[in-house]
């Protein structure tokens, strides 16, 4: 009895903490609208990387993530000036700081290294946009018995129906093409043990030390620009850069200037995408941002299907992401419901 009344104060608590948005017709849940934000900008992203690896063939990945956690950079020195709720959000921002908790964010910045690396390496390996979203969709199921066995939580019967339809709707899509491309099937497994990790990081940082996440976003921007550049000239990716632009390969696809906006996009859109997933993982938990981000993922193979070549579109793989993208609609709607609130005439 003392364990069930203990459980409804916790639950409770969390309803009262939740912060809500006036919109026209009803109010919303401030998470589930940080949630919504991450997956318009991952949709974006993932477009716009993909066009950069594949068009054209731009994969220079310690530069890559060097120019974007350098405008991360910027952008929260900017705001930290700016904005008195940022300021107030992260704190103290100082060597003393960093010190009390170094070991976190020296952690955390590996892991975000290498969870960026791998997923931009599994990008480049797997060209077919369809089967690179089968095997992430197998996050969600890793995210489900990481819960269930490491954290030991409860996971509702509707939430286990949904993440049933994602996982047979992902083997239904990736059946046809799962004969080529092992090393790149290799490599974005290893991308979803890390994402793993990677996301309970965030998840458990503000419960654990009682900080805002985005301290641990801004921390980690502030270390990983300095080893990223460090890498840059370690592997010589800076020599093959170098010739990248001599030759000029990125005629083939479309003009320097497309290219130069194409990669600003991509550091920008990375801007808001770490610093939603950080806030939406914070606000909710890793296994709900991940249900709700697959449904992301039919939209991803609609759109690569016009943006990008080598991409199979046949029965099993429509009708396999459509299967699966039922089942995160399901939760979307689910968590609309429970996250907004009607107005009374």
């Amino acid at each position: 009895m003392e364990k069930k009344k203990i459980e409804e104060v916790k639950s409770n608590d969390l309803k009262e903490k939740k912060s809500y948005i006036n919109l026209f017709c009803c109010e919303m849940s401030l998470g589930i609208i940080i949630t919504y934000s991450y997956m318009t900008m991952s949709i974006l992203m993932n477009i716009i990387n993909r066009i950069l690896f594949h068009q054209y063939k731009f994969k220079f990945n310690f530069t890559l993530m060097f120019l974007q956690q350098l405008l991360c950079m910027f952008a929260f020195i900017f705001l930290s000036k700016t904005s008195k709720d940022f300021k107030t959000k992260i704190g103290e921002i100082s060597l003393k700081d960093f010190m009390a908790l170094k070991n976190n964010y020296i952690t955390f910045a590996i892991i975000f290294i290498s969870n960026n690396l791998a997923g931009f390496y599994g990008n480049q390996l797997v060209v077919n946009t369809p089967m690179f979203l089968t095997l992430r969709k197998l996050l969600l199921v890793m995210f489900l018995l990481t819960d269930l066995f490491i954290y030991k939580r409860k996971i509702s019967n509707f939430t286990k129906v949904c993440i049933f339809l994602v996982t047979f709707g992902t083997f239904l899509a990736g059946i046809e093409d799962f004969s080529s491309d092992y090393i790149g099937y290799i490599v974005v497994l290893i991308y979803n043990t890390i994402t793993v990790i990677y996301n309970k990081m965030t998840e458990n940082f503000r419960r654990k030390t009682k900080i805002t996440n985005l301290k641990l976003l801004v921390y980690n921007s502030f270390l990983s620009c300095p080893i990223l550049l460090f890498f840059i000239f370690i592997s010589g990716e800076y020599i093959k850069l170098n010739n990248y632009f001599k030759e000029e390969k990125i005629i083939e696809f479309g003009s320097t200037f497309h290219f130069l906006i194409t990669l600003l996009m991509s550091c920008s859109f990375c801007v808001g995408l770490i610093m939603c997933l950080f806030m939406s993982n914070e606000k909710n938990s890793s296994l709900f941002t991940s249900m709700l981000s697959n449904c992301k993922d039919i939209i991803i193979s609609v759109l690569s299907n016009f943006f990008l070549q080598n991409n199979k579109f046949s029965k099993n793989v429509v009708g396999g992401l459509l299967i699966a993208t039922i089942g995160a609609i399901l939760i979307s709607f689910r968590s609309i419901y429970e996250n907004t609130k009607l107005k009374k005439n």
